[in-house]
């Protein structure tokens, strides 16, 4: 039974379903198999949300909400999800110049479609972080933590 495993490889099932997911829905969407896409955080679900929001259910779920572990996984989380947006906000200012720069040029072939496909500016958003949430919680209580 998964609610048995330990936390860690609970939260480890959890980041690897949620990066298979992202797999499976942008490969669709693209129409193209991009296997790089299961190494990278941004998108949807956010990589760092749902990490550290399945860490949270499982560690109040065991540990009880007034646990030192709770407050712990909660700092960190708030502080680790907060600054992704925030520092997500300042970068992207940053890559949708770049990205408005390098999709104006003459066309450079496969090469110029890939770097114009990695500055796009829309890769991580306040959406795929919330999702991250929801994804890694919903697995968490799910699977995580024994009935009763």
């Amino acid at each position: 039974m998964i609610a048995d495993w330990p936390i860690w490889l609970v939260v480890i099932a959890s980041v690897t379903l949620s990066q298979l997911f992202k797999l499976a829905v942008y490969s669709i969407t693209k129409r193209r198999f991009d296997l790089a896409l299961v190494a990278q955080g941004g998108g949807l679900p956010s990589l760092q949300a749902t990490l550290l929001s399945c860490l949270l259910v499982l560690v109040v779920g065991r540990s009880g909400w007034f646990s030192g572990e709770t407050s712990f996984a909660l700092v960190f989380a708030v502080i680790v999800i907060h600054d992704t947006k925030k520092l997500r906000v300042a970068s992207s200012r940053h890559r949708a110049a770049m990205f408005h720069l390098v999709a104006t040029l003459p066309d450079g072939g496969q090469f110029h479609q890939r770097v114009a496909d990695y500055l796009d500016p829309r890769l991580h958003q306040a959406s795929h972080l919330a999702a991250g949430v929801v994804f890694g919680g919903l697995f968490g209580l799910a699977l995580g933590i024994a009935p009763g």
